[in-house]
């Protein structure tokens, strides 16, 4: 988690919408990361692409996610007030992931281009439920909360809902987020923005470089448009899968890199000997990278699939962010004294 460009100063004209050729090269996740995810494109430089293309966005900046339904939830406010879905409904709602002591930069980047997308918006800020759903479970409190808000200077009404890791996991799953606490205490996670309408429905994601002047741009085209805001527009395609295969030690690995809903990947490793045949019962990982970005690689351990004499094993993670992600995959075959490691590389797009 590191810290992009930040965006040109806010001014007046909130019509004037400005794309960015490079959201952030991050992770988690930035992704987000975390672990980190997104049923976007990918497009892979010198790997296999297999799978149609299709663009997902026309808003100036954010993938448009089709008005799905939000997961529906009932937590507890850092003011003790219950909140749920149904009483975010009758006004469009911008909806992000806080982690309220978070030492990277992230989480007070986000903060701080909320504040100029308010200020973009005016008066009309005011007409937006502005929600942040805890990432840090562990740690986040209401008086860590009132400090985070007072320490990022929040301008805006800032819900901020709390929750135990039990009822914040299928939350984070549902958005494509991840949280995980290290051994140290301190969580990395992905992060970004949902842009819900009055019906709480999904309308738009943005990753945490977001332009400010864009996601006030679309807040005010709900607002004038309202839940028709995007109709007809393309949604973000998941057709699109990377494989590549690499020999290491004597072993042949391959990669496939698949994108399921948005956020969600399906990481698949088969392993082969010389002669062709399925390796089984080996132990592989993955860690997950960015090379533009400082931060702690995200490790997945993968699961064998049934039938296990198939030499495949797959795991389930997510890439919130854009950009060339790097893949260190280490595998264990069964007697072996050491692991061998290949390194796989691909670019995602939303």
């Amino acid at each position: 988690m590191t810290t992009p460009a930040a965006p040109p100063d806010v001014g007046a004209s909130s019509s004037q919408r400005s794309t960015r050729a490079l959201l952030f090269t991050v992770v988690l996740f930035a992704v987000v990361v975390g672990v980190i995810f997104g049923g976007s494109r990918l497009a892979n430089r010198g790997a296999t692409s297999q799978g149609g293309q299709q663009s997902a966005t026309n808003t100036s900046q954010g993938v448009l996610l089709g008005a799905t339904p939000a997961p529906a939830f009932t937590l507890t406010d850092q003011n003790g007030a219950t909140v749920t879905l149904d009483s975010l409904k009758g006004r469009p709602t911008v909806f992000t992931f806080f982690d309220s002591v978070c030492p990277h930069a992230d989480c007070p980047l986000i903060a701080h281009y909320l504040n100029l997308t308010a200020q973009d918006m005016g008066s009309d800020a005011g007409k937006v439920n502005w929600v942040a759903l805890s990432l840090n479970p562990w740690h986040d409190t209401p008086q860590t909360v009132a400090a985070f808000i007072s320490n990022q200077r929040l301008s805006l009404h800032l819900t901020y809902l709390l929750g135990s890791a039990s009822q914040l996991q299928p939350l984070w799953d549902a958005f494509h987020m991840q949280s995980v606490e290290q051994a140290d205490g301190v969580v990395i996670h992905t992060t970004g923005i949902y842009v819900l309408d009055s019906q709480a429905r999904e309308l738009v994601y943005m990753d945490e470089g977001f332009d400010p002047r864009a996601l006030s741009a679309d807040m005010r085209l709900v607002l004038t448009k309202g839940d028709s805001a995007f109709a007809g527009q393309p949604v973000v395609s998941t057709s699109n899968a990377i494989t590549e295969v690499h020999t290491v030690d004597g072993m042949q690995v391959t990669l496939t890199s698949a994108p399921g809903q948005y956020g969600a990947f399906d990481y698949t490793v088969m392993l082969q000997n010389q002669q062709g045949g399925a390796i089984s019962n080996a132990q592989v990982a993955l860690d997950l990278s960015m090379p533009d970005m400082k931060m702690q690689p995200v490790h997945e351990d993968l699961q064998p699939v049934t039938p296990a004499t198939t030499g495949a094993y797959r795991v389930t993670g997510v890439l919130s962010m854009k950009g060339r992600w790097v893949v260190n995959v280490t595998i264990t075959p069964p007697g072996a004294a050491n692991p061998s490691v290949t390194t796989f590389s691909f670019d995602a797009n939303y």
